[in-house]
């Protein structure tokens, strides 16, 4: 079965080659072999997630076997436990391994995920994108908990505040400089550091973040239109809204819904 016509997720048997695109997440399930990236022989099985899969590339042995699940950040939509995994290697490895403990809930959701990439029933890829979800939040509530403070850790405090921010004012607040100066730093300074730190932007966050939820409303039951997307999404009318839309994504608003209504 191929993916969807982005291929915003892969699902691939190992050996093959772990290493994708910046903005790719992975997960690999290694049954086999050994995960180089930690620098030394691991046990033979683990789950790893790797922040970047561009840094993946030559991660395992070539004896590995498992599978390794390749998503986008667009896939899932905008989490921000999905950054705030990113960040536990921020300052150090670019790869997660989840402890045996925790391994017994998250295997059996790659399993689901597994008999849903190989299915052709209706809504596959959103089963998957549910599945991926619930898993990564199981892998997060098992991490140390973030530190609070701004001093040790200033980079990644920063942008632990501005996802805080984005997550609950993306609706009135649109631009870079409305979240740096809530947050005391400059626009570019903000950039840089999420940059860095996430591969990602600040601005890049906030369109991700509006479209995102115009993708979730557009599939929405109720089947909103546009006028009222707009509205929820903070927009002063449709046209505003279909303009940026446009801007952002490269696709017409009312093209891309009926794509979706397609695809279901």
């Amino acid at each position: 079965m191929q993916p969807s016509h982005n291929e915003s997720f892969r699902l691939q048997p190992l050996p093959a080659r772990t290493g994708g695109a910046s903005n790719e997440i992975q997960l690999v399930h290694l049954t086999q072999g050994a995960c180089l990236l930690e620098g030394a022989a691991t046990q033979t099985e683990g789950l790893y997630f790797i922040r970047s899969a561009a840094s993946g590339e030559g991660a395992f042995s070539r004896d590995a076997k498992g599978h390794s699940f390749t998503f986008t950040h667009d896939f899932i939509h905008y989490i921000p436990l999905v950054y705030e995994l990113c960040l536990q290697g921020a300052a150090g490895k670019p790869v997660l391994r989840v402890e045996p403990a925790q391994r017994g809930e998250v295997f059996e959701l790659l399993q689901l995920i597994r008999t849903e990439w190989e299915s052709d029933r209706p809504y596959r890829l959103d089963m998957i994108r549910d599945y991926l979800k619930i898993l990564l939040r199981q892998i997060a509530r098992c991490l140390p908990a973030p530190r609070t403070g701004y001093s040790a850790d200033r980079k990644t405090g920063l942008v632990r505040q501005f996802l805080a921010q984005l997550d609950q004012h993306f609706i009135l607040l649109k631009k870079v400089t409305d979240y740096a100066g809530n947050l005391h730093v400059t626009a570019n300074h903000l950039n840089t550091t999420l940059k860095e730190l996430t591969g990602v932007t600040a601005s890049e966050h906030i369109r991700r973040r509006i479209l995102s939820e115009a993708r979730m409303l557009a599939t929405h039951r109720e089947n909103y239109s546009m006028k009222e997307i707009a509205y929820h999404l903070g927009f002063e009318d449709k046209s505003h809204f279909s303009k940026y839309f446009k801007n952002a994504s490269g696709k017409n608003f009312t093209n891309y819904k009926k794509e979706l209504s397609m695809e279901a």
